[in-house]
């Protein structure tokens, strides 16, 4: 038989050696609780979907639409606030008035009817508006029976 030399060699022995061993015994010894970990784990984040980049075309029409938005036009300006209500107050009566002068002309309640619509639409400042714009409460007086002046006619 040839000589083992190197690792061949001690490779060898080790096989010998373990094929040489007796079974030991082996003691049990009891179970022995072992405590939980209580370091934190290390979590990771999440990763979430990078926002999608808007093209140019996109970006451009957002610019516009915000910039139309932010700016009022005459129409809106009117429509709103105590400008919106004395705009509806002067148009409800000047309708109420056209609307008389058809029906009944000379009639001695268009003016009444003319005030009080312009109270039911554009409110107390609505109403206020006409009353001012059509000749104030002078033209009222003769219906709730107060005596008006007569008019006097220059002649020449």
């Amino acid at each position: 038989m040839a000589k083992l030399k190197g690792a061949k060699k001690t490779e060898f022995l080790k096989r010998m050696a373990l094929g040489r061993k007796k079974a030991r015994t082996v003691k049990k010894t009891p179970t022995r609780k072992r405590k939980s970990v209580t370091t934190k784990r290390k979590t990771t984040p999440l990763r979430r979907a990078a926002p999608r980049k808007r093209t140019m075309g996109k970006r451009r029409s957002k610019i516009v639409r915000t910039a139309r938005r932010g700016s009022k036009g005459l129409g809106s300006s009117l429509k709103t606030g105590v400008i919106g209500e004395v705009v509806k107050g002067i148009g409800a009566g000047s309708l109420i008035t056209l609307v008389m002068s058809r029906v009944a002309p000379n009639s001695s309640i268009t003016p009444i009817a003319s005030t009080g619509a312009a109270f039911l639409s554009g409110g107390i400042v609505g109403g206020a508006a006409n009353l001012i714009l059509t000749g104030g409460l002078g033209q009222l007086g003769g219906i709730f029976g107060g005596a008006s002046a007569p008019q006097q006619e220059f002649g020449v």
